[in-house]
């Protein structure tokens, strides 16, 4: 007996110093089952000692534990276990989301979900907990079966195949494992090792805070590779002072040795895997950086060209304004110069008026002739200023009429002789013979059309002949328009 418990001893001293360079050096958990899944068996196989007693089964709101296992300080949030299907239970669903979300500031490593071997967990309660903890959830749960002693000599593997447990497990990316009565050391390892293996932050954060998200994880899983490297020496150290031992071999000691073969062999995997991913997270930093810097670039160009039309439609808004002020200007001018125009055609009619009904002398008639060719000047000079400040064709109706009253009783005579003898006019003797100048010019548009009637009444005018200064200015305006010449 001595020598066995000194032998003991020994080993155990060795394997405290292994233990002493934890992979983690905190393990934060929260631990959620139904009623009777096991919970506190597996609290206190976590802690190895009896920390979660009958008792606190009946407790109503969450327990918190802290105890300081192999170097690692471990925080074990206990929740209260729910009875059938969890969306029943309001307590249990406002004590999970406490602990998950407001417990540790940074999450938890892991959320370790009891289930009792020969039991399931019922679909209601799976989309309970992803309302509650949304489906990233699943990315940080491992499943815990309880009471694997009753599955004989079948393994679990067998028995999660066996059952409807398959989707469940694959939703937690195969992380599950079971223990048996008396599991110590076994299920706190195989819970760091699955957290480290996880393909996923550290740390389960329900609301990400900002910053950037990608440096965060890659420096997350680069720190992992350096802690399981450190503990992969910190192992083989182990193993060297083991076999350096003076003590004869026996089977507990090489028993020992192939179990820390085996998890450096484990632990190696895990840091390829996460090797691997932090080539990954690198690639697509790298390819982020790339693209914010195209973006960058992209929008210093979309801001540069907005600037610039910005300042093209500044420049645009203060020539349209300038534009209105023009038009506004133009507009009154025009109305000043209608004005004045329909005086002079009736200080016109009124000097012809004396001149049909008088027979002055010759100095009285040279001077109501220089009068008369004045006041034509005039008021060509005016629909000239008139056209110009507009559309010449479009303004065509009332130049026409202008026209027509710059002819004499004489002039306007031959004119309609032309009109009745010539076939190209068209336009029906009977309509011709008792028009006045207002009821001929709109003859004229409706027979010849706008275009037309500027082209033939200049020649009409060429054949009468009114070939004046006064005519041509009237004339000039719309044949520019047109593209045609006196």
């Amino acid at each position: 007996m001595g020598n066995k418990s000194s032998q003991d001893d020994k080993v155990r001293l060795f394997e405290d110093d292994e233990e002493n360079d934890p992979i983690l050096d905190e393990l934060k958990l929260v631990l959620i089952g139904i009623q009777g899944a096991g919970k506190n068996n597996i609290g206190n196989a976590i802690f190895r000692e009896k920390v979660f007693t009958f008792w606190t089964s009946y407790k109503s709101d969450y327990i918190k534990e802290i105890r300081k296992v192999s170097g690692t300080r471990i925080h074990l949030a206990r929740t209260p276990g729910w009875k059938g299907e969890l969306h029943r239970s309001e307590k249990a669903r406002r004590e999970i989301v406490h602990c998950v979300q407001s417990l540790y500031n940074t999450g938890p490593h892991a959320v370790l979900l009891a289930l009792k071997v020969n039991s399931e967990l019922p679909e209601s309660t799976i989309s309970t907990l992803e309302r509650l903890l949304t489906d990233e959830l699943w990315n940080h749960t491992i499943v815990i079966f309880t009471h694997a002693e009753r599955l004989g000599h079948c393994n679990i593997k067998d028995y999660i195949r066996s059952t409807q447990l398959q989707s469940l497990i694959e939703k937690c990316g195969q992380r599950y494992l079971d223990i048996r009565k008396n599991d110590g050391k076994q299920i706190t390892d195989k819970i760091e090792e699955l957290i480290i293996r996880k393909n996923s932050a550290i740390y389960f954060k329900l609301s990400e805070g900002e910053g950037d998200e990608l440096k965060a994880k890659l420096s997350d899983w680069q720190d992992r590779v350096k802690r399981i490297k450190s503990k992969i020496a910190s192992i083989s150290a182990f193993k060297e002072r083991l076999l350096s031992n003076p003590e004869k071999q026996n089977k507990d000691k090489k028993k020992l040795l192939d179990s820390k073969d085996e998890k450096i062999r484990r632990l190696k995997t895990i840091v390829e895997e996460n090797e691997r991913e932090i080539k990954r997270l690198k690639s697509v930093r790298t390819q982020d950086h790339q693209d914010l810097t195209e973006k960058d670039t992209e929008i210093k160009t979309l801001k540069q060209k907005l600037k610039e039309k910005d300042t093209e439609n500044e420049t645009l808004n203060k020539k349209l304004k300038e534009k209105d002020t023009e038009n506004e200007t133009l507009k009154k001018k025009v109305k000043e110069r209608d004005t004045e125009n329909e005086e002079l055609t009736k200080e016109i009619q009124i000097l012809r008026g004396k001149n049909r009904h008088q027979r002055p002398h010759a100095g009285y008639r040279n001077k109501l002739g220089q009068d008369v060719t004045t006041v034509n000047s005039r008021k060509a000079k005016i629909q000239f200023e008139v056209s110009s400040n507009g559309s010449a064709l479009r303004n065509w109706s009332h130049t026409l009429l202008h026209i027509l009253n710059e002819l004499s009783d004489d002039e306007l005579k031959r004119m309609k002789y032309y009109l009745k003898q010539n076939e190209e006019y068209r336009i029906p003797m009977s309509s011709i013979e008792r028009t006045d100048r207002v009821d001929l010019a709109d003859l004229m548009l409706k027979q010849w059309g706008k275009l037309q009637s500027v082209l033939k009444t200049r020649d009409l005018m060429k054949k009468i002949p009114r070939n004046d200064d006064v005519m041509i200015e009237l004339f000039t305006p719309v044949l520019k328009e047109i593209g045609e010449t006196w």
